[in-house]
């Protein structure tokens, strides 16, 4: 039998297929959806809260722990990261519940890489998180591998407001060659590029109370049937600009952010330009060209010098100042189309391949893993 941690939501729709080859299977295993576990009311508040009743937060993990031992094999899905507060009360107390998983019969599957809680290779199937997510593209987005002229170099649309998104928009929004939003902050979404916009996306954003976070995991309907804002792929404003600058969620490498910098989980901003074949500049977490390597993407071409430079604000000025120096210079631009021309047909060719067979490999993988022989293990 096979059995999912929430009756209500299925991890990974991937898993409604292992679930009708396994439904009768000799073993007992556990799909455990980390994530969905978290979310909860109670347990979101545990984790969030720096003051966390350390007892009561053991009792909730042994319970997860006690619950898997049931099972003959348990899969244990970690859809964005671990430490879901950053709270660093718990941290010790999810180090040991990793360290009992791993004498246990449970595989990995993982769509962030967290050194501070690293898993076996053998036993983990990794995945960048906006592979499985659903990215809307207009058949009237124009794909440009190569150059031809359009009103802007680039656009730049920043969502929830924080401090390194009103640094790149204080630093960049008068410049002509650039079409800018930032519809997360009280003062600059008035100061926002409106006219490319999609109108009922920006009725949504603009209409969002700012007292609290600008959410773009709302609804919008895209060929009937509804499609996140931040996974939709804004048509006009692709077909007007040559080149996309993203600021990341979690770009910061620094400690006061409670060691956060052990993670990388790069988001749909990222994947929409390599699902399109699109050059971008980004401020992410130093060193994200080698963890975005390891999945097939090329992106030795994109000029990611500043990729290597761990001090946040260096990064930040090394950005800008790329983007400045690009500007409105055409020659400049036309270079970067022929240079880059190769790593972005091949980047699209892997967006495309990984997102078509997300599925087939996670069914394929799982199903490697029940048939090994299952470790008994006594308790």
């Amino acid at each position: 039998m096979i059995k999912f941690s929430s009756e209500d939501t299925v991890p990974l729709s991937v898993f409604s297929l292992v679930n009708k080859e396994y439904i009768n299977s000799e073993y007992n295993i556990f799909v455990f959806d980390w994530w969905e576990w978290i979310r909860t009311s109670q347990n979101q508040q545990e984790f969030s809260h720096p003051d966390t009743d350390i007892p009561k937060f053991i009792k909730s993990i042994d319970a997860v722990i006690e619950e898997i031992k049931k099972y003959d094999i348990c899969f244990f899905v970690i859809k964005e990261i671990l430490n879901f507060g950053r709270n660093d009360n718990i941290r010790p107390v999810l180090h040991n519940m990793m360290a009992e998983l791993e004498k246990l019969n449970v595989f990995y599957i993982r769509l962030s890489r967290d050194k501070e809680f690293p898993t076996a290779e053998s036993k983990t199937l990794n995945m960048p998180w906006f592979i499985d997510k659903d990215i809307y593209r207009s058949k009237d987005t124009t794909i440009d591998f190569d150059y031809r002229p359009k009103d802007f170099t680039f656009n730049m649309l920043l969502g929830a407001e924080k401090l390194y998104r009103t640094q790149l928009f204080e630093m960049l929004h008068s410049e002509s060659y650039l079409y800018s939003t930032y519809m997360g902050h009280k003062d600059f979404r008035l100061k926002s590029n409106s006219h490319l916009e999609d109108r009922d996306i920006w009725n949504n954003l603009t209409n969002q109370d700012l007292s609290k976070k600008l959410n773009t995991m709302e609804s919008i309907i895209r060929n009937n049937r509804g499609y996140c804002i931040s996974h939709v792929i804004p048509k006009s404003i692709y077909n007007n600009s040559h080149f996309d600058v993203i600021a990341e969620s979690n770009p910061y490498i620094k400690e006061r952010l409670n060691n956060y910098h052990h993670v990388d989980l790069t988001t749909e901003k990222t994947g929409k330009p390599l699902s399109a074949g699109r050059f971008f500049i980004w401020y992410n977490k130093p060193n994200q060209v080698e963890y975005l390597k390891q999945f097939g993407f090329e992106l030795q071409d994109y000029l990611c010098e500043y990729d290597s430079i761990i001090d946040d604000d260096e990064r930040l000025k090394s950005i800008i100042e790329l983007i400045k120096e690009i500007g409105n210079n055409k020659n400049y631009i036309k270079k970067i189309y022929k240079r880059t021309k190769d790593a972005r047909i091949h980047n699209q060719e892997v967006y495309n391949k990984l997102s078509k067979e997300i599925n087939s490999n996670i069914d394929s993988w799982m199903c490697k893993q029940i048939k090994n022989p299952i470790n008994t293990v006594e308790y």
